[in-house]
């Protein structure tokens, strides 16, 4: 899923049981990913404060991923230039 540039991810989804058995992940248009089967235990991760953004998704694999977790931090979008 490529973003556009007023976009972002407000929440990770899903379910796990062993492993992570599905993942959504959901934008501030509305537009959602949906992946793997949806079996377990439900998780959702979203910004503790309105103004965080989702900076980084981790995880940790043994054979297939076992925990997912959800960065968020305030993102200063001021000090980045995009221009060439």
């Amino acid at each position: 899923m490529e973003l556009s540039d007023d976009e972002a991810i407000i929440q990770i989804s899903g379910k796990a049981s062993h492993y992570v058995q599905s993942v959504v992940i959901v934008t501030s248009k509305g537009r959602h990913l949906e992946a793997g089967q949806p079996s377990g235990t439900s998780f959702n991760m979203y910004p503790s404060h309105k103004d965080d953004d989702l900076v980084f998704i981790s995880g940790t694999n043994h054979g297939a991923m076992t925990s997912i977790a959800a960065h968020w931090s305030r993102v200063d979008t001021s000090a980045t230039d995009t221009e060439h």
